[in-house]
């Protein structure tokens, strides 16, 4: 995975990205020492304890029933600085006197598109890991994503663009219009595609339309196929000189663990969870790496546009800042991580990212046996990727509590509840890892 050297970046477009940290060393093995990451989360197996997430307070009271018992503990150590996005209010690309838009609509008339006038903009809502804009010219309408400020980003923002390019001949994606590395245009590198009209699907509804239960379970057997499809595609036809999809392999894997634990340390609060015990495990059981696939990692019923007259018919895959070459059942635990059931703990069901709960959505176990049968694949290794998406997901959630409610980001409200969620993810990963 491989964006200026920030290949461990686990956030997606539903989240922020972290603030940059170097990669770990190049080691093959763990050597003598750094193996052993400390000891496990402190547990209290005679007191099980549910935690409430009051929406306004973030947290509430304790009782018993879900788990664990949560001593808070200082964490002592430095904090990673993670970049906030701007307040809208101060986006350059938002305000009509800082002529940062006239500034992309010359820069794309140099470039031979035709475009004319000054566009009606608006930030996209959503994509958090980038800056999302929609610009509406007369004749085109396009969409311009970059990283957020002072995050460089043009080795990331290049491979985005030439990945989606060559994707487009094989699978749906959003036809891309050009690429700037000059930074004094917006004060990043950034991209232009074409918008794609249709349908994206929200915390709680799918895109503003009630689905029938019959389309809704055609929704996700798409999805699926779609998924599937993308697996199938041999990355190596897709490599070019601003592309470059390097194989998997298990020491890979292993470093990109390590390089997520050491974001996880520098962002640990008093009131999170210790990651480290589920990082180890997943260190330990890394399986062997037989099947090399073409990954979204990211793949999630929100970053995926719907034909607003057909909503089962996908008409673009979104968010592709996270692709990589690995084995296909990540994308499948990455999915699941984030898939809530009507029958989940009410805690999921608050922070959910997508409405896979409708009714005639298929449920985890079903989306993971049509995955096997489609692919023929064995569910040897099935325990661990399931938990690779549950810690992925983890880190993911620390990076939004320290980005919104540490930092006073624009969702600070929303976030500052969500330690609790990873508290019962945390302990439902224990349980994984102990019948694994």
């Amino acid at each position: 995975m491989a964006n200026d050297k920030d290949d461990g970046d686990t956030g997606g477009s539903a989240y922020e990205r972290p603030s940059k940290l170097a990669p770990p060393p190049d080691l093959g093995e763990p050597p003598h020492g750094l193996h052993r990451l400390g000891p496990a989360a402190c547990v209290d197996s005679g007191t099980r304890a549910r935690l409430f997430a009051d929406p306004e307070s973030g947290f509430r009271h304790r009782i018993s029933t879900a788990g664990i018992f949560i001593r808070h503990r200082q964490f002592v150590g430095q904090r990673a600085h993670a970049e906030p996005s701007p307040p809208r209010s101060a986006d350059p690309l938002l305000s009509e006197a800082s002529g940062t838009v006239m500034a992309v609509t010359s820069w794309l008339r140099s470039e031979g598109v035709d475009v004319r006038g000054r566009p009606d903009i608006r930030r996209c809502d959503g994509g958090m890991s980038h800056l999302t804009y929609r610009l509406r010219y007369d004749a085109h309408d396009l969409v311009l994503r970059r990283p957020l400020p002072r995050q460089g980003g043009l080795q990331r923002m290049r491979r985005e663009f030439a990945l989606q390019a060559a994707l487009r001949p094989h699978c749906p994606v959003a036809d891309m219009v050009r690429l700037c590395a000059d930074q004094a245009i917006v004060g990043t590198p950034f991209y232009v595609m074409r918008h794609v009209p249709g349908l994206v699907p929200r915390r709680r509804s799918f895109g503003g339309i009630a689905l029938s239960a019959g389309d809704a379970r055609q929704v996700c057997i798409n999805l699926l196929e779609q998924m599937i499809a993308l697996h199938r595609i041999d990355p190596r036809s897709l490599a070019s000189q601003d592309l470059t999809l390097a194989p998997s392999s298990a020491s890979h894997l292993r470093k990109l663990l390590f390089h997520w634990l050491s974001r996880h340390a520098r962002l640990k609060t008093w009131n999170g969870s210790d990651l480290r015990p589920i990082g180890q495990w997943l260190i330990d059981h890394v399986p062997e790496q037989r099947h090399a696939a073409l990954l979204h990692n990211d793949w999630r019923l929100d970053n995926i546009v719907f034909d607003a007259a057909r909503p089962t018919r996908i008409r673009a895959v979104l968010d592709w800042e996270f692709a990589s070459v690995g084995d296909p059942l990540m994308d499948l635990g990455i999915l699941l991580s984030y898939w809530i059931e009507p029958g989940d703990n009410f805690v999921m069901r608050r922070y959910q990212w997508q409405p896979s709960h409708l009714p005639g959505m298929l449920g985890r176990e079903e989306l993971l046996d049509r995955y096997l049968s489609a692919t023929a694949r064995s569910a040897k290794d099935w325990a661990f990727y399931r938990i690779f998406g549950l810690f992925r997901y983890l880190l993911t959630l620390q990076e939004l509590h320290h980005r919104h409610a540490v930092q006073g980001g624009e969702e600070k409200e929303f976030f500052r509840g969500i330690w609790v969620l990873t508290h019962y993810i945390h302990w439902k990963c224990r349980g994984l890892m102990r019948h694994a």
